[in-house]
């Protein structure tokens, strides 16, 4: 199905803005539902992301063979293994208008324009490690509580410990729940040791996006523990920085500058 841009009303109408956001339809684009002065701060924001991107954007990131987060660096002849799905992650730019810390108010916030989504190229093997480090601590200390509730709720079990206090049967409880709590965290900080042995899970470590990092780009929503990748078995079909010909868009709008944007205005007021 192709896409079905038909606003000619939307600023950014035919223009190489609007083929980098890569939407499927002007109805679900969301700066096609702006007024037309926020349509033209979008545009831009765009030229601000493209002068702030490597040249062929995150095409290049995306469309590798090999696994992203595969660790082999100091490992004589060690390869990364072939990618077979994807790890999704955002990263953001300072906007060169936008005050840290203002509070911006307005359909268009310009304070979260620059960031953009990254496409990681991923194996199956480092997703599972990743899985496995994200909930099988969650899952054992779970099950250590739930093993506490369910002896504490045997009648004679229950029956036995009363009888040194009515309260004994639920400090019984709580003593599983924080056993619980405290093989979740060793388990998790073993998992993880190990894990940061074989996969890149922080962002600086990841060699694919040392270019964006290169540039002033970081990555949004880092924790201690790593990335909070998404995994996704295809990529994304919409959105900014998702469809191909990366490069030429790019360039164009590159190319285009400010008087780019200029032009655009001017069309408006030719309507």
């Amino acid at each position: 199905m192709e896409n079905e841009l038909n606003n000619k009303d939307c600023r950014l109408y035919g223009s190489p803005y609007c083929a980098i956001l890569n939407q499927k339809s002007c109805e679900r684009c969301r700066i096609c539902k702006l007024g037309a002065a926020d349509q033209l701060k979008a545009a831009e924001d765009i030229l601000h992301i493209a002068e702030a991107l490597p040249e062929d954007g995150a095409e290049g990131i995306m469309n590798s063979a090999s696994c992203a987060l595969c660790r082999t660096r100091g490992r004589e002849g060690a390869q990364p293994n072939e990618a077979v799905q994807f790890a999704q992650m955002d990263m953001g730019h300072l906007h060169p208008t936008a005050k840290v810390g203002d509070k911006l108010s307005g359909d268009y916030d310009r304070g979260t324009a620059m960031t953009v989504p990254v496409q990681l190229p991923v194996c199956e093997s480092c997703r599972k490690k990743i899985g496995k480090r994200s909930y099988l601590p969650l899952a054992l200390g779970c099950l250590i509580a739930i093993a506490g509730l369910a002896l504490v709720s045997i009648e004679p079990v229950r029956a036995a410990l009363t009888r040194y206090g009515r309260i004994i049967p639920f400090l019984v409880f709580l003593i599983f729940v924080f056993a619980g709590i405290i093989v979740e965290c060793l388990v998790k900080r073993s998992l993880g040791r190990a894990l940061d042995r074989t996969v890149n899970t922080r962002a600086k470590r990841i060699s694919a996006i040392a270019p964006l990092i290169e540039r002033g780009w970081f990555a949004i929503g880092e924790m201690n523990d790593g990335m909070p990748f998404i995994f996704t078995k295809k990529k994304l079909d919409s959105g900014i920085l998702t469809g191909e010909n990366q490069r030429e868009l790019l360039n164009e709008i590159r190319s285009a500058g400010k008087a780019g944007i200029e032009a655009l205005r001017r069309q408006g007021l030719e309507l």
